[in-house]
């Protein structure tokens, strides 16, 4: 299996609002099926984690005695008040532990699935922090574990554009219902903004901002998507905030659309 480390957002507003479970406990009884330790910091309570997992029929507690699956509450694992090295050194820690119960040679490799805890989206400055966690996260991976870093559209929500596009520059692909992983790139990010410029102001004025824009990134447009703080305060700079603030949203509905899990 080549593993990644990719970004998976679950619709909020999708009439079954956990219809992301059963797919999610399939991909880990998948991966625990092909010999790989799965750690899961996604939900609040272990408790009722490992019912929901015993109510489909889901071996859970057989896999967690035998150290194939690990279940943290993300409430316990995530916090802003924690500095980024700790957080990732709470990982290695979790992952040294498994190879201490299972032995090295028992098992293939780790799944890492988490999600942030609330408190990470109070602020801004929470925010950011968050922010600075996955872009180490980015900046260590190398390959030697899967890992999905899961969020939900009413999460993203919350965030200002810019710290959107920084956490999908600090993840490799998209994750999709279809099983399906799709790379993130500037390019891409690129054809969102434009489709979000074209909802918020109409195919022609939308042209002659994006023509406005890529003067004020040196003709370079993927600029925008590796430097968004600069291209969200240019949007800020050009429209006025209560303008900027609706042209942002409508970007953002695009984004949201596009990687939507």
């Amino acid at each position: 299996m080549g593993h990644s480390h990719s970004l998976c957002v679950f619709d909020s507003d999708a009439p079954a609002g956990d219809y992301w479970r059963p797919q999610i406990y399939g991909r880990m009884n998948h991966y625990i099926s092909q010999g790989y330790a799965v750690v899961y910091i996604m939900e609040q309570n272990e408790t009722s984690t490992i019912r929901r997992l015993s109510a489909t029929d889901f071996p859970v507690e057989d896999f967690v005695e035998s150290g194939a699956l690990t279940i943290i509450s993300r409430d316990v694992f995530y916090s802003p008040s924690v500095t980024s090295g700790t957080l990732t050194e709470q990982w290695n820690k979790i992952f040294a532990s498994i190879e201490r119960k299972r032995g090295k040679r028992n098992f293939r490799g780790y799944v890492g699935i988490g999600m942030p805890a609330d408190s990470f989206f109070s602020t801004e400055m929470s925010q950011q922090r968050l922010v600075d966690y996955e872009s180490v996260v980015a900046h260590n991976y190398d390959g030697s574990i899967e890992a999905m870093c899961c969020y939900t559209t009413e999460l993203l929500d919350r965030m200002p554009l810019k710290y959107v596009i920084m956490l999908l520059n600090a993840h490799q692909n998209t994750s999709h219902r279809d099983g399906k992983l799709r790379p993130w790139n500037n390019e891409r990010g690129v054809d969102i903004v434009r489709r979000g410029l074209d909802e918020a102001l109409g195919a022609y004025v939308s042209e002659l901002v994006f023509k406005l824009l890529i003067v004020d990134f040196e003709m370079d447009k993927n600029a925008m998507i590796a430097s968004p703080d600069r291209f969200e305060n240019k949007l800020r700079i050009l429209f006025g905030p209560s303008a900027a603030e609706i042209v942002l949203t409508k970007i953002k509905d695009e984004l949201k659309k596009e990687i939507m899990y």
